[in-house]
C-alpha cells in the first residue's frame, strides 16, 4: 500500500515538474540574436488556461468535477464520511477527541522541526523540537497539549509549503477520487512528509488507521461548515479558489483570503481546519 502511493505521488511529482516548468515557460521570453536585429519569442503554453493563485492550473477540470468532485463530495462523504463523523462527534466524548487530534498532531511535530529549518526559521524549529519532546513525555505521547500551556505554540510547516517558498509552483489543481482536492506540489509535498520519523518506521495498516483516524477527525471538525458549499452556486470552484488562496498565502505570509467577502469568511475557517 504504501509502494503503490509513493509511485503515484513519484509520478504526481513529475508531471508537476513539467507542469511547473511550462508555467515557467509561458512567462518568460527568448532573445535571438540575429545580424540586423533581435526577435523575441514569447509563446503561451497555458492553452487558454487561467492561472490561479500558486500559478496553478485547472487542466483537468473536466474529470476533477466529472469524476473526482462526484466520487468525493456526491457520494463518499455524503454516505460515509459524514454520516462516520457525526456519530464520532455524538458517541465518542470531547476529551478523547482531543486526545487523539493532540497525539496526531503531536507526530507532525518532527515535520515541523525539519521544514521550519528549510525555510531558515531556526527559532520555530527549535520551538516543534521542544514541543514534541515535553509532548511526548509529560504530556503522555501528546495526548495534552503541555507545551501550549507553556506558552509554545504549534508553528505548523509543512513540505507542501516549504517547496512553495522555495520557488515550486502549485502545478496541476487535482481531484483525486479517496483522497480529496489538492495540487501536484501538495501530493509531492505529503508524500515526503510521510517519510519523516516516525512515520516510516510505521507498517502499512497503522498508516491506513492514521489516514482514515484523521480523516474523520478532519471532516468533524467542519462539520457546522457545510452549509458554506452547500449554499455556494458551484461548491466546485469555491472550494479550489479557497484552497488555492489559501496554500498561497501560507507562502507568501500574508492572508491572500483578505479580499474575500465577508459572508464567505467560514470557508477560510474551513479551509484552515481540513488543512491540519
Amino acid at each position: 500500500m504504501r509502494f503503490l502511493k509513493n509511485s503515484f505521488i513519484a509520478l504526481a511529482g513529475v508531471a508537476a515538474c513539467f507542469i511547473s516548468g511550462s508555467a515557467q515557460a509561458a512567462r518568460s521570453s527568448v532573445g535571438i540574436m540575429t545580424p540586423r536585429n533581435i526577435v523575441k519569442i514569447d509563446k503561451d503554453y497555458t492553452y487558454g488556461y487561467t492561472y490561479l493563485p500558486g500559478d496553478a492550473l485547472d487542466v483537468y477540470e473536466t474529470p476533477n468535477r466529472k469524476i473526482g468532485w462526484t466520487v468525493n463530495y456526491d457520494f463518499l462523504d455524503k454516505n460515509l464520511l459524514r454520516p462516520v463523523s457525526v456519530a464520532y462527534v455524538d458517541y465518542v466524548p470531547e476529551v478523547v477527541r482531543v486526545c487523539l487530534s493532540n497525539a496526531y498532531q503531536n507526530l507532525r511535530e518532527v515535520n515541523n522541526t525539519v521544514n521550519n529549518l528549510l525555510v531558515a526559521r531556526p527559532l520555530d524549529s527549535g520551538t516543534s523540537a521542544v514541543r514534541f519532546g515535553i509532548n511526548s513525555t509529560i504530556g503522555l505521547f501528546g495526548c495534552i497539549d503541555v507545551a501550549k500551556y507553556m506558552g509554545l505554540e504549534r508553528k505548523r510547516m509543512t513540505m507542501d509549503t516549504v517547496l512553495g517558498k522555495w520557488g515550486v509552483d502549485s502545478g496541476a489543481y487535482v481531484v483525486i477520487p479517496g483522497l480529496g482536492i489538492g495540487t501536484y506540489r501538495s501530493y509531492v509535498g505529503s508524500a515526503i512528509d510521510t517519510l519523516y520519523f516516525p512515520f516510516t518506521y510505521f507498517p502499512w495498516w497503522v498508516d491506513g488507521v492514521l489516514w482514515g483516524f484523521n480523516a474523520v477527525d478532519e471532516r468533524a471538525t467542519t462539520l457546522n461548515q457545510d452549509e458554506v458549499l452547500r449554499n455556494s452556486l458551484d461548491p466546485y470552484s469555491q472550494a479550489r479558489d479557497f484552497y488555492l488562496m489559501y496554500h498561497e498565502g501560507l507562502v507568501s505570509g500574508t492572508d491572500s483570503t483578505s479580499t474575500i467577502e465577508e459572508n464567505d469568511d467560514q470557508l477560510e475557517q474551513y479551509m484552515d481546519e481540513i488543512d491540519e
